[in-house]
């Protein structure tokens, strides 16, 4: 496969030395400083991704990266083009994300991360967040893959391709959705707009991470875990993890608050993990981790092809739900049963819902809710519109409910299911209209 750079070619000062991965927007190469020895790591777009949005998005990057200066961010060195094609050189960050040292010490120990250690991290990941907000800026994509822990123990918070600033473009259209899914907040799933909360509510589901090992929402399909999340529904993280310390669950708690308003500014989140220390003997990193998470991560390349499917985050990231909405709807089908052999979504209109033979008269009365992922839609009921998602209404235990959803510029949707005591609310799925067709 032919990459945009070879290696030992010079972009300006620095020389390629290294091939480290290739995104679905671009590929990524380590290189060295030909006059003071410098190592970069070296961001480049393709030239099948450099449509408008993603090549300004990659200036946004820069731009964002560039005004930053925090020892708990990766640093900016420059920004060029070469042959046409947009390049950031930024700091080069050894080591391991979050999520690996998460699995590597899981899988080696059956256990989540020492707390000693969660603390060290989350607290300098919080340091990060707390300058970038205090700079009008906001993440959008805080993860456990996008933080590392560099072999000299420095924590570095990465990936600033979906970052807002308040300089930045409008380069997100209202009503969409951009980020990662398990770390969205529930307004966002809503297409509500992005400010410091959303990334408050993303800090709590990766303390709940490293605290636990597991991720607090999961599901099989996309609909599913968009209703969790909506709903604020996890496990409280006392129940994985005997003898956690009480003001630890109510730091998670607080940053998953379904109202944004509950939840922690960056300042305070801030205050509030500096007094956890008091929770652990010693903060720090542990060897055993480390020791764990780099052999981990070793054996990881020996079998891989390199390929590094966020690390270009200004197209990427916005890359992840995109993918996301069109595997909801070819590899899981719709929230409802209604597909084909083939799993593509048989879309119905102008149908009722009513009550199955099963939805006796004297069936207790309850409220079901039914939402679309990623935007809002027209409800409608028999062809007679009722209401706009999300749309709330009472429904009985048995029930069937047959809803179609329109909106501008997609297919019609449609929310099939029966009323049950674990399916009361349904996330449906739409998928861009094909303009040729029309």
């Amino acid at each position: 496969m032919s990459r945009v750079f070879y290696i030992n070619q010079s972009i300006g000062e620095y020389r390629i030395v290294d091939f480290l991965g290739a995104g679905g927007m671009g590929e990524v190469y380590r290189a060295m400083h030909s006059k003071i020895g410098r190592v970069a790591a070296v961001k480049v777009l393709t030239q099948t991704t450099q449509t408008s949005d993603f090549v300004e998005r990659f200036f946004n990057e820069a731009r964002i990266q560039a005004s930053l200066q925090h020892p708990n961010i990766a640093t900016l060195y420059d920004f060029m083009e070469v042959g046409g094609q947009p390049c950031i050189i930024m700091e080069y960050v050894d080591g391991q994300t979050i999520s690996e040292r998460v699995t590597a010490y899981r899988e080696a120990y059956g256990a989540a991360l020492p707390l000693s250690e969660t603390i060290y991290i989350f607290e300098r990941v919080v340091e990060a967040i707390e300058y970038i907000h205090r700079h009008g800026i906001i993440h959008r994509d805080i993860k456990s893959n996008n933080v590392k822990v560099s072999s000299l123990g420095q924590v570095k918070l990465l990936d600033f391709g979906i970052a807002k600033g308040q300089a930045s473009p409008g380069l997100t259209q209202v009503g969409s959705v951009i980020g990662t899914l398990q770390y969205l907040a529930p307004e966002l799933i809503r297409g509500g707009v992005a400010d410091e909360r959303g990334d408050t509510w993303a800090l709590g589901v990766m303390l709940y991470e490293m605290v636990t090992g597991r991720m607090p929402f999961e599901a099989q399909t996309i609909g599913d875990l968009s209703d969790k999340i909506g709903r604020a529904d996890y496990t409280p993280p006392a129940q994985y993890v005997s003898g956690l310390p009480r003001p630890v669950s109510d730091v998670i708690a607080r940053c998953l608050r379904r109202n944004p308003a509950e939840r922690y500014s960056a300042t305070d989140l801030l205050r509030a993990v500096k007094q956890l220390e008091s929770a652990v003997s010693k903060p720090g990193l542990s060897s055993t981790v480390s020791d764990a998470a780099t052999e981990y991560v070793e054996e990881k390349a020996g079998g891989s092809s390199k390929s590094l499917p966020l690390v270009i985050g200004a197209a990427a990231a916005v890359v992840v739900l995109a993918v996301a909405v069109v595997a909801a709807i070819f590899a899981f089908g719709p929230s409802s049963d209604t597909s084909n052999a083939n799993g593509v979504a048989t879309l119905k209109n102008g149908l009722k819902s009513g009550a199955s033979p099963s939805a006796s008269a004297g069936a207790r009365e309850d409220d079901c809710e039914i939402n679309v992922f990623g935007l809002r839609a027209d409800v409608y009921r028999g062809g007679e519109k009722v209401g706009t998602t999300p749309y709330a209404f009472k429904c009985k235990l048995g029930e069937h409910v047959l809803l179609t959803l329109k909106s501008e510029g997609y297919e019609n949707g449609t929310s099939d299911f029966t009323v049950s005591d674990l399916k009361k609310r349904d996330m449906v799925v739409m998928k861009k209209s094909d303009p040729s067709h029309r």
